[in-house]
């Protein structure tokens, strides 16, 4: 049980740091002259970032990467219980640590405690990097599927392994498939392969069920690797959570790729941290004359739901919109690629400048006129991850 108890003291420490609220500022009413329009995405395009559960199956790792300068973090913990007369429990946990780089790459490191990949040798780690090769588009230029390289070491087998996924959405369905190859599988002296497909159906904007299946083809001496389960998105924040059973030890390539006669239940975990958001300063925004109360348009408040509310408004060109903080947490209004997690989060046109209003305290104000007309797109820095995201139709 000492696996269990050092890792159930690691999944908390790491959720309360990626939970705990960035540090407050000083926090005042504030207006800026802009002609920048930013559109806000759908709940949905958040979790890509934060690398959804909702968007694989429980033993594929998906075509994620992070977005540069995120760290990821999952906590997958699989148990059986023995039968008699030991009636014992077996714990296998796997962590994974990821970090997000410029140009859709990635590097991380897979770490399980008690794998079966190689006799003996209980501790498996997988350092690998992670390129996400093409995306899926509705364009004609575009790909029609997405694409993930992976490439690792497995340090039990002491084997250079890969592995190409693709993926496509129809509708909300997701079908992935994947080839792996292993240059000494199971540390056995030889070369091997592993092909894999897997489904994501969503049930709810929050739960979406999922399975996968992987084998080794001409390989009789091996049991297929397989999993099933409820994939869940935790409202109002960028976590998911994955409730599955499957036959495969550990999530490395390798431990994917092979089953064992047991089954194992167990969960998934994701935690993504944005360092930025606890180091360093984002800087304040400049404050200038308040508007008159006749150019307020619309209001919008910032909730403890991880919310603005309404998401969208819409007002003439020249008007303004005030955004009020009723939540005990801070929040911003972020209308600038250079401040956000995901820069596609914000869309301004051309002519327009980015507006910020810094970390604003429960209770703070912040007023930002609109002299252009367009689709605006801000979020909230702190919770962008969580999908806090709106939209300012500015009419001519």
């Amino acid at each position: 049980m000492m696996h269990a108890a050092k890792s159930a003291t690691v999944f908390v420490g790491m959720l309360a740091l990626s939970m705990s609220p960035s540090a407050a500022r000083d926090a005042r009413t504030a207006t800026s002259n802009s002609a920048d329009v930013r559109t806000s995405g759908m709940f949905a395009t958040a979790p890509l970032a934060a690398q959804s559960l909702l968007e694989r199956s429980p033993n594929l790792g998906g075509t994620w990467t992070a977005e540069p300068g995120v760290l990821h973090f999952h906590f997958l913990h699989r148990f059986q219980a023995t039968g008699a007369p030991a009636r014992k429990v077996l714990n296998s946990p796997t962590f994974l640590l990821a970090l997000g780089l410029p140009h859709r790459t990635s590097l991380g490191v897979r770490y399980a405690t008690n794998s079966l990949v190689r006799t003996g040798f209980p501790n498996e780690w997988e350092p690998f990097a992670r390129w996400q090769a093409a995306v899926q588009s509705s364009e004609s230029s575009g790909a029609p599927v997405d694409v993930l390289v992976h490439a690792g070491w497995n340090q039990a087998a002491a084997s250079i392994d890969g592995e190409v996924t693709m993926a496509r959405s129809f509708g909300g369905v997701r079908v992935l498939g994947a080839v792996r190859a292993f240059s000494n599988a199971w540390h056995a002296g030889s070369a091997r392969g592993a092909i894999a497909a897997g489904l994501a159906i969503p049930l709810h904007e929050w739960v979406a069920v999922a399975g996968d299946i992987a084998t080794v083809p001409g390989a009789g001496d091996t049991d297929p690797a397989w999993s099933a389960g409820i994939q869940l998105r935790i409202p109002y924040s960028p976590h998911t959570l994955s409730l599955h059973a499957s036959n495969a030890n550990s999530t490395t390539l390798q431990g994917a790729s092979r089953g064992i006669n047991a089954v194992l239940w167990g969960f998934e975990f994701t935690v993504p941290f944005t360092p930025r958001r606890y180091f360093g300063s984002r800087g304040e925004t400049a404050a200038t004359a308040p508007a008159d109360a006749g150019d307020i348009a619309a209001d919008v408040t910032m909730t403890d739901r991880l919310l603005f509310a309404p998401d969208t408004v819409v007002i003439r060109v020249g008007s303004a919109v005030r955004w009020t903080n009723t939540s005990v947490l801070p929040h911003t209004v972020t209308a600038d690629p250079d401040k956000v997690v995901r820069g596609a989060n914000v869309q301004l046109p051309a002519g327009a400048d980015p507006f910020d209003s810094g970390n604003m305290d429960p209770g703070a104000v912040y007023v930002h006129r609109f002299t252009v007309p367009g689709t605006y797109r801000y979020v909230c820095v702190p919770h962008e991850l969580a999908g806090m995201i709106g939209v300012v139709l500015v009419q001519p």
